[in-house]
């Protein structure tokens, strides 16, 4: 068999259960870092409470999370194109998972920000990971659908997390979200050892110590023929380097992707941050404004799961655009419109479905541009670097709405980076994505 061969080998042949069981796993760790990422949000109120914390300082630490998850991205997930993308995710379980219980135990607040800082290199590390091992673990025609489900764990992760504080901290105390936490993510690391197999496509592009081993492992799992020798390799493996995203062939669809990504995620977390507090100054209550919230999150898991589902029929580009301008349409329709409250309630879950499920479609992109070689690298970019737009976002909104802007004013403001990024990704040349599918 020759390396391309084997890299045709998954796209040739029927999803298997392996597959699917490295899914369901991989789904799973995702589904506990959307609530190891959240856990600080739930614990605020009553970390605040108890340490007397003024909102500054409590900003302070929602902000280290957010610093680590960048700082992962970007630096620690192409380690993953180095070492291996199991290795990486097993060592962000062990990591999340110890400090994730660390957390409970700080004794102040240097020591909360050092331990969410840490805990969220691990995040952010995991999430490009996963990202690469699934869409290398799954043939081209389920590529995107397989990356949907896996992502959309976040937000059903962001959910079942705030059902599982609300009864905990009134009885434990905010260390108790951060003690579950923590032991949710270590179950895992048996899983990760036992069931989540190495990339081939790595195994045959790196070949580190033992990979003829290892491939037959990964071979026998997929019930296919086991080699004995390795094939020749096709080419030399380019180094795990964000120079590798900007040579002369990749630079302009690098810097496409990344400010798509900067563009909406800057529109995401807006969203995430000032959607419960705008209704309630807006005239809601307070749980009617929490299940608006909700809604958002409930139409994100809907959305990321819809995107891999509609692109296989439209095509991955322009299905981001589609999705793109139909939540900017959401957006203003959503702040003209007088509203009941179950009107709103459909609308923010529609909002939700086509902003998030839009904005996954970047990640299916990053896994798609970028050969085997350095795929991790490209994700862990595109999201380390999309995440300023993160940061700047919910502080320009708060500066808008000190200036006397009103909801009107805004979500039409932040609907145009939804519209913007969604046609530069579409612009991409399709060819740009079409290359190294199969290494």
């Amino acid at each position: 068999a020759t390396e391309a061969d084997l890299h045709s080998l998954i796209d040739e042949r029927a999803v298997s259960r392996t597959q699917w069981l490295t899914l369901f796993i991989c789904f799973l760790l995702q589904t506990i870092d959307g609530f190891d990422v959240l856990a600080m949000a739930f614990a605020a109120p009553a970390l605040a409470e108890d340490w007397s914390l003024s909102a500054d300082r409590l900003g302070i630490v929602f902000s280290a999370g957010v610093l680590g998850m960048t700082l992962g991205a970007m630096f620690l997930a192409p380690l993953t194109d180095k070492f291996g993308r199991r290795t990486i995710i097993f060592c962000a379980v062990l990591v999340m998972g110890f400090s994730m219980l660390a957390t409970a135990w700080a004794a102040n607040l240097s020591v909360m920000v050092v331990l969410r800082v840490i805990t969220g290199l691990a995040i952010g590390a995991m999430m490009a990971s996963l990202t690469s091992l699934v869409s290398e673990f799954f043939p081209d025609a389920m590529r995107n659908m397989a990356v949907g489900i896996l992502l959309s764990g976040y937000p059903l992760g962001a959910m079942i997390g705030g059902f599982i504080a609300a009864p905990i901290i009134p009885q434990y105390g905010w260390e108790g979200v951060f003690v579950c936490g923590g032991i949710m993510t270590l179950a895992m690391v048996p899983l990760v050892l036992m069931w989540v197999p190495e990339s081939l496509h790595f195994l045959l592009r790196r070949r580190p110590s033992g990979a003829l081993m290892k491939v037959n492992k990964v071979l026998r799992r997929l019930g296919s023929e086991l080699l004995s020798e390795l094939p020749r390799a096709d080419a030399e493996p380019e180094p795990a380097h964000v120079s590798s995203l900007l040579t002369d062939a990749r630079r302009k669809s690098t810097l496409q992707l990344w400010s798509s990504f900067f563009l909406c995620f800057g529109t995401l977390y807006f969203l995430l941050s000032w959607i419960p507090k705008l209704l309630v100054d807006s005239g809601l209550p307070l749980s009617q404004a929490i299940y608006a919230g909700i809604a958002f999150n409930i139409g994100g898991a809907l959305g990321n799961i819809a995107i891999g589902w509609t692109s296989t029929r439209l095509g991955l580009q322009k299905t981001i655009l589609y999705f793109h301008v139909v939540a900017a349409l959401g957006m203003i329709l959503f702040a003209f419109l007088p509203l009941g409250i179950a009107a709103l309630l459909f609308l923010t879950t529609v909002i939700g479905l086509f902003q998030q499920g839009g904005f996954v479609g970047f990640y299916m992109v990053a896994a798609r541009l970028y050969p085997a070689d350095i795929r991790t690298t490209g994700v862990g970019w595109g999201i380390g670097l999309g995440r300023f737009g993160a940061v700047i976002a919910p502080y320009l909104a708060g500066l808008l709405i000190a200036s006397g802007w009103g909801v009107e004013a805004l979500f039409t403001a932040f609907s145009l980076p939804l519209l913007i990024g969604g046609w530069v990704a579409y612009s991409i040349r399709s060819d740009a994505l079409a290359a190294d599918t199969s290494t």
